[in-house]
């Protein structure tokens, strides 16, 4: 259940407990009241009824009193008279309009309804006993009266009790929606939206949680800073120190790899039997091998082109050398135009996928048509290389290359996606844009 709910949920058994109090309270005062109306009611009634005989004794026969007096009688409120002729025995009541329809539960009138009253009074004439009037008290016009009072009463405190629930609910609503504001911030700083602030809330309550929730936004907005800067520079240390291999292999296996290949040249020239000028044809082409992976690893260490001329004339002459030496596949490079000039760790990277994702095409996918797209959004570098190859079996475990390009754009805060299925392969990649990048595209 919801804060909310519960405080809901408090206040209405509050409010039911009251109005249950109340009845109780109203009840027992209705159950007197109805008594002491009944007991006077009668009390009238008796107090007409001798005062009718008195009238009538001296003004009528003796032996008509009792077949008069009901006539000369009059109900009064709450009470029932019956006249007894001690002669005949029958019961006369005096003439009235009759009874109204009094509606009231029975539940209700089993409650207040008082212990029933009776009294009877002897009528004596001349000495003689002529019968007696019975009267008794009738509470079921004061309990009709009652019901519709103690019905009223509870419509309007239930009324009452929705109302006040209805405003308690709006109030605790509008005290409660700062509490969803800051939910929500914690769930942007879940999914890594470190940028929006709740600022100062008018709840003296909530306004230290909002203070801390912002705080806690600048603090990781602080480390997430730190840590991208922290990655970047392993990146750029990597990137130096592939660089210098790469600068010692060039300035120091070249020179020594030439002219092992220039002594063995000119042994074979000078060779004095078939024998020498064989081993020494042998030992060049020994050299002219160690030449070309010293190539490959100058190139895997650091293309020569990267920083040194525009990324799309890189990607393009890398595609362009790729359908020249692979005419049977398709290779197809899309750059939108306008594209600024990145870092010198993103456009490596940007270079190393490509690199990667056609290596892969052509090894392990016997791919047709690659495709590959090149474009920034206002935060990211995005480019994705599809291929119409055999795609990746779910089986099978992510190549060291894959798993090493994975883990270069995840130190420099981007991401790669891989799906794959029987129609292809489709890598998607999205590396932050450093803010040089955007100055350069906004001039």
């Amino acid at each position: 259940m919801t804060l909310r709910t519960r405080i809901l949920l408090v206040i209405l058994a509050m409010q039911l407990l009251l109005i249950g109090v109340l009845a109780a309270g109203s009840l027992d005062r209705l159950r007197r009241d109805i008594a002491t109306e009944t007991r006077m009611g009668a009390q009238t009634a008796r107090d007409l009824v001798l005062a009718t005989i008195g009238t009538m004794q001296g003004a009528v026969p003796p032996d008509r009193i009792m077949a008069l007096l009901p006539e000369r009688l009059t109900e009064p409120h709450h009470a029932r008279i019956g006249v007894v002729d001690g002669l005949d025995g029958t019961l006369r009541q005096p003439p009235g309009p009759p009874d109204p329809v009094l509606r009231r539960p029975d539940w209700f009138a089993a409650l207040v309804a008082p212990d029933p009253q009776e009294m009877r009074l002897p009528v004596v004439v001349g000495g003689r006993p002529r019968g007696y009037v019975l009267i008794t008290g009738d509470p079921a016009a004061e309990i009709a009266r009652a019901w519709r009072d103690m019905r009223d009463l509870m419509i309007l405190a239930l009324a009452t009790a929705g109302l006040q629930a209805l405003l308690i609910a709006w109030a605790v609503r509008q005290a409660l929606r700062p509490v969803g504001t800051i939910a929500t911030r914690l769930s942007d700083l879940i999914r890594g939206d470190l940028e929006t602030r709740i600022g100062p809330l008018p709840q003296p309550e909530l306004a230290p949680l909002a203070r801390h929730v912002d705080r806690l936004a600048e603090t990781l907005e602080q480390a997430q800073a730190d840590r991208r800067r922290l990655q970047q520079q392993i990146v750029a240390r990597a990137d130096a120190e592939r660089m210098a291999i790469a600068r010692d292999l060039h300035d120091e296996m070249g020179p020594c790899l030439f002219g092992l290949r220039v002594e063995a040249d000119a042994l074979r020239e000078a060779a004095p039997d078939a024998a020498t000028a064989q081993s020494a044809a042998q030992i060049a082409a020994i050299a002219e091998q160690i030449s070309r992976v010293n190539r490959t690893l100058l190139n895997d260490l650091r293309p020569m082109a990267v920083g040194q001329l525009p990324l799309p004339t890189v990607l393009g002459d890398y595609v362009d050398d790729l359908n020249r030496r692979f005419p049977e596949t398709r290779f197809q490079l899309e750059v939108a135009s306008g594209l600024p000039e990145p870092d010198e760790a993103t456009a490596l990277t940007l270079f190393r996928i490509l690199q990667e994702g056609t290596t892969n095409a052509l090894r392990h996918a016997a791919a047709r048509s690659v495709t590959i797209r090149l474009w920034t959004d206002p935060a990211h570098w995005r480019m994705i290389l599809s291929d119409d190859g055999q795609g990746i079996a779910p089986d099978r475990r992510e190549g060291t290359g894959l798993t090493g390009m994975r883990e270069r754009i995840t130190l420099l805060g981007g991401n790669l996606a891989i799906q794959s299925d029987g129609a292809g392969t489709r890598l998607q990649a999205r590396l932050p844009r450093q803010q040089t990048d955007r100055n350069r595209t906004t001039k």
